[in-house]
């Protein structure tokens, strides 16, 4: 009772002098938290056994990962989770996970949707733009990819978040410099183009990404300078390991780690060989 009197006369005094509480000893700021991560990156889902391998799977394969993951303890979150954890210090389940699905593909409705829901569980779908409004102008479907209608449906689920992976930088050297090209025109025709993809995922989805998805995995110098001023607040590489932020370390958002899916190699091996990288 005397220490509780005590602590509330200092307190009295400290607010009656005009000096923060917060800044005095006896309450100090809490310790920042950290979160190990993993990130894992999907790309085609398919029963074409023509396109399985290193960057397509089947959808019993999809289905076996989740399975796994609900099974297990873990929680799919979204990349803004993982931004909020950083900089506004919000807590994230016990074992955090991010399912990437690049590119933005027809089986993501026709194969990925319908487990989520099934089992309530969230992913992040990076998509190109040019692909989509291809696929919207025609309505043929000349490439795997969703159109924006498809889009617009799934985005009205709380389990599907959209990010950026560039409007038309999926080729060759993807959102890298070209040879010979000044850092001036480079960062003009990055800006320009992942502006233009800003706009209308905005559009149609109502929200605006948070996080760009490199292409291909090619990051070039001035690179970040862009995304900076187009107000991203996260990018994510196709480097493997295991992802370790910390609350306050915004930095840490940047050129996150995923691990690729290859057909053959089920998420449970993803993730141990995930945790044996940190020794």
């Amino acid at each position: 009772m005397r220490k509780t009197l005590t602590l509330l006369l200092v307190a009295t005094f400290f607010w009656f002098s005009g000096t923060s509480v917060a800044a005095w000893p006896l309450f100090p700021e809490k310790a920042p938290q950290t979160a190990e991560v993993p990130i894992i990156m999907y790309h085609l889902v398919t029963k074409n056994p023509k396109y399985i391998g290193k960057f397509g799977i089947s959808p019993d394969e999809l289905e076996a990962d989740l399975v796994f993951l609900k099974e297990n303890g873990y929680t799919t979150i979204l990349m803004d989770d993982l931004i909020r954890f950083v900089e506004k210090r919000r807590p994230l389940p016990d074992k955090p996970i991010v399912l990437t699905f690049d590119d933005g593909r027809f089986s993501d409705q026709m194969y990925l949707f319908p487990l989520l829901e099934r089992l309530k569980m969230k992913a992040v779908l990076s998509i190109i733009g040019v692909d989509t409004d291809e696929n919207s102008d025609t309505g043929s479907f000349k490439k795997p990819h969703m159109g924006w209608e498809q889009i617009i449906e799934l985005s009205k689920s709380n389990l599907i978040e959209f990010q950026n992976h560039s409007y038309d930088l999926h080729g060759d050297i993807g959102s890298g410099k070209r040879k010979g090209e000044s850092m001036e025109k480079y960062q003009a025709r990055l800006k320009a183009d992942l502006a233009k993809n800003q706009a209308l995922i905005k559009e149609h989805t109502g929200s605006v990404p948070t996080t760009f998805t490199y292409p291909l995995g090619i990051v070039s110098k001035g690179s970040r300078e862009v995304l900076d001023e187009l107000g991203f607040k996260a990018s994510l590489s196709c480097t493997e390991g295991m992802n370790i932020l910390t609350q306050g370390d915004s930095e840490g958002l940047f050129l996150l780690k995923r691990a690729n899916r290859v057909s053959g190699d089920p998420v449970k091996n993803i993730l141990r060989r995930l945790e044996k990288s940190k020794n």
